[in-house]
């Protein structure tokens, strides 16, 4: 299975969420699966790579020229694919991955979880994304996707491809019942 991962580039951030993201890429490499990603080795990127690539699995990373040229690649990147920019990485991510997994992340992780669910509500895919809602972070956005349910903004009928899970267990348990 080729799982989509979106999070932070950040550093700075508390360390439940390197270590619920290690946990995660663990699982993932030790189920020999392949994490298609952003590609930097920077923060929650670099956890995920590193921790699927020490156990077993495979790491696709997609990131722009310039960002690559600046030297933002990870070395736990099995596979660099090379984009024009931000907007192709994304469509190449939604290409190539089965499945996409939200870990917490800034603008950046928010941008790529809409342009995943609005492509799927016009018709585009039928892929899901699973927020992984660690420490509570994804509350409020969870709130708000709610609001355009009952308000009718979003027809019901999509709900189903924005899935909030709260631990790995959850995750997981979303990732087994995948068809592969």
């Amino acid at each position: 299975m080729k799982i989509g991962i979106f999070c932070s580039a950040s550093e700075n951030i508390d360390s439940i969420y390197f270590e619920e993201t290690q946990k995660l890429g663990t699982w993932i490499g030790r189920n020999c699966h392949t994490i298609v990603y952003g590609g930097t080795s920077q923060g929650l990127m670099e956890c995920i790579a590193k921790s699927v690539n020490e156990s077993g699995g495979d790491t696709i990373g997609i990131m722009p020229s310039f960002m690559y040229e600046n030297g933002l690649a990870s070395s736990e990147a099995n596979n660099i694919i090379l984009t024009q920019d931000m907007t192709e990485r994304k469509e190449r991510m939604m290409n190539e991955a089965d499945i996409f997994i939200a870990l917490p992340g800034g603008f950046g992780t928010y941008d790529e979880i809409f342009h995943i669910v609005a492509c799927g509500q016009v018709g585009y895919h039928s892929k899901t994304v699973l927020l992984f809602n660690i420490n509570e972070f994804y509350d409020d956005l969870v709130r708000q996707s709610e609001k355009c349910f009952n308000e009718k903004f979003t027809p019901l009928e999509y709900k189903s491809r924005l899935k909030v899970v709260y631990s790995i267990d959850e995750c997981i348990n979303e990732l087994l019942q995948l068809p592969l």
